[in-house]
């Protein structure tokens, strides 16, 4: 059975002392993370999420809805769909702005060979393991229009991944390169063997990446004794029960990983990171 993070952990717990970025006093944190079809929100006392939502559009209005009364002391934005720039004006009205990036500072060791071309989701995953579990190597798997595989190491930082089609791509695929197949937007947890068309495209989809799963749980686990693996993205749950193997399952991981590189840059405002760029902020007015 699978196992949600925030149960095993203390992060939402709330309180002075804790892994993900803690201060002397809890401060009101907004994070933005602007995703491929949906923008997410979470709004962070300390490190306990307070608030949380999706939008399909973040609009000014859609802001001051989500915050009421709150006012964050700081703002993170970070995207790997649309550009950040047009929403940072909304943004800036409620407080200081800090574009995060792939190439963004963080608190452990970026060692991926191009980090321009790294998504900033997989940074954020990467910084979420290393709080979580410090001096011990885990991977985090992040089930979204693609499927992303970020590994961290003691001793060694953030060494990269894979990256594969999601469940969604994978169905329309089939449907857009065949001439027949029909289109499966959810294949949910259907049999193993499917009886008709519509079944056996689910059953490939679920199925098929479930067995990916397992796969690379299984052999980097073999490479790296005492993996931890964090399943993220909508679907985790679901995954992280099919697989019965005892990981780890947050939807909000990569939330908690933006705010963990926002803390950073608070605490090491001047630091250019592994890659010597300097990070992109903006000022609220």
């Amino acid at each position: 059975m699978f196992r949600p993070l925030s149960a095993k952990r203390s992060a939402d717990k709330g309180g002075k002392d804790s892994r993900m970025g803690s201060t002397d006093q809890p401060d009101l944190d907004l994070v933005v993370d602007v995703g491929n079809t949906r923008v997410k929100v979470a709004l962070f006392h300390g490190d306990r999420v307070r608030r949380f939502a999706r939008f399909d559009r973040l609009d000014a209005e859609a802001l001051r809805d989500f915050l009421g009364t709150d006012r964050p002391t700081r703002i993170a934005a970070a995207s790997v769909g649309a550009p950040v720039g047009p929403l940072l004006p909304v943004l800036s009205v409620h407080g200081p702005v800090v574009e995060l990036t792939g190439a963004s500072p963080a608190p452990l060791p970026n060692r991926y060979s191009t980090p321009s071309t790294l998504g900033v989701d997989r940074l954020a995953n990467a910084a979420a393991l290393h709080a979580l579990f410090p001096g011990r190597p885990a991977l985090a798997i992040d089930l979204g229009t693609c499927i992303t595989y970020d590994l961290v190491l003691p001793g060694v930082g953030f060494v990269g991944g894979a990256i594969s089609p999601g469940p969604r791509m994978r169905g329309q695929a089939m449907h857009r390169y065949s001439a027949r197949l029909p289109l499966v937007e959810d294949p949910g947890r259907p049999a193993l063997v499917g009886t008709g068309t519509l079944d056996g495209l689910a059953s490939g989809i679920h199925h098929g990446v479930r067995f990916e799963l397992g796969g690379m749980i299984g052999e980097l686990g073999q490479q790296h004794p005492g993996l931890a693996v964090v399943l993220t993205g909508g679907a985790a749950p679901a995954y992280a029960a099919a697989l019965k193997s005892g990981i780890f399952a947050d939807p909000l991981l990569t939330l908690r990983g933006l705010h963990v590189l926002l803390a950073h840059h608070r605490l090491h405002p001047r630091d250019p990171g592994p890659g010597g760029a300097a990070p992109d902020v903006g000022t609220g007015k």
